[in-house]
């Protein structure tokens, strides 16, 4: 690459949830970014975004692969993000990437942390910023968990419930479950046609069914009134669709 004004490129990231937070929109990163450059005379040679992606993994995200693909083709020598939760989440992927960058003569810059990797105590530190991400993020997933697994203790569907069911809210909180009924009628026909000997093939071309959505609803044991977590069974408090009576005829027949 020629010498001359540094050549950037800005990347911003915003998931769903953030895009309701004043001051994550991609406008706001995308502003703060070009600020950034005109004050430092650096020119922006393209920007990437993703909207609506989660951080947790550079894989799921479309625009942040194009920048590592563009990268290879010497257009620029900077990275440039806002902050670095905006680019990395997981300090395995977070150092293989500057690595990444490093061989091709690419330096990574966050002005909110700071981080510039041209120096030593830059490196450090996006080292011990990895390390911080990622252990929020293993926090956040561990606080998930603790919330299904709560749900699961009280009878409730863990996440989402299943097809056949939907969930009853209050001041927007999940508080139960209902029946679907358009839906549970499929489940019901689809437990009853098996029971009576018809293929899946065939009850799959009548309730307009894929194969996996067929087994899926064989095999779960929500039908019955019960509800699962990491390998665990209860009681629901959901009404059940089948009878468990049913639910084991159809079973033992597989």
């Amino acid at each position: 690459m020629s010498e001359g004004k540094k050549k950037v490129a800005i990347y911003i990231r915003v998931s769903s949830q953030e895009q309701k937070t004043e001051g994550l929109s991609l406008a706001s990163q995308l502003k703060k970014l070009s600020s950034y450059c005109e004050f430092n005379k650096w020119e922006i040679v393209k920007s990437y975004r993703d909207e609506g992606v989660s951080g947790g993994f550079i894989k799921k995200r479309k625009g942040f692969k194009s920048l590592l693909d563009d990268s290879k083709l010497g257009l620029f020598s900077t990275v440039l993000i806002t902050k670095f939760d905006r680019a990395f989440r997981n300090t395995k992927e977070a150092l293989e990437t500057l690595d990444y960058f490093k061989e091709r003569g690419i330096d990574f810059v966050s002005i909110s942390e700071d981080i510039d990797t041209t120096t030593a105590i830059g490196k450090l530190f996006f080292t011990i910023i990895s390390a911080f991400s990622q252990f929020e993020r293993e926090i956040t997933r561990d606080r998930g968990r603790d919330i299904w697994r709560d749900k699961f203790e009280k009878g409730m569907f863990p996440v989402r419930p299943p097809f056949g069911y939907k969930a009853i809210k209050r001041d927007k909180k999940v508080i139960g479950f209902k029946i679907n009924p358009k839906e549970s009628e499929t489940v019901r026909e689809c437990f009853n046609l098996t029971n009576s000997g018809y293929s899946y093939r065939e009850i799959g071309k009548r309730l307009k069914l894929k194969p996996q959505q067929y087994y899926n609803i064989i095999k779960n044991r929500a039908y019955c009134g019960y509800v699962t977590f990491e390998g665990h069974e209860k009681k629901g408090t959901h009404e059940p669709i089948i009878s468990e009576e049913i639910y084991n005829a159809v079973n033992s027949k597989r």
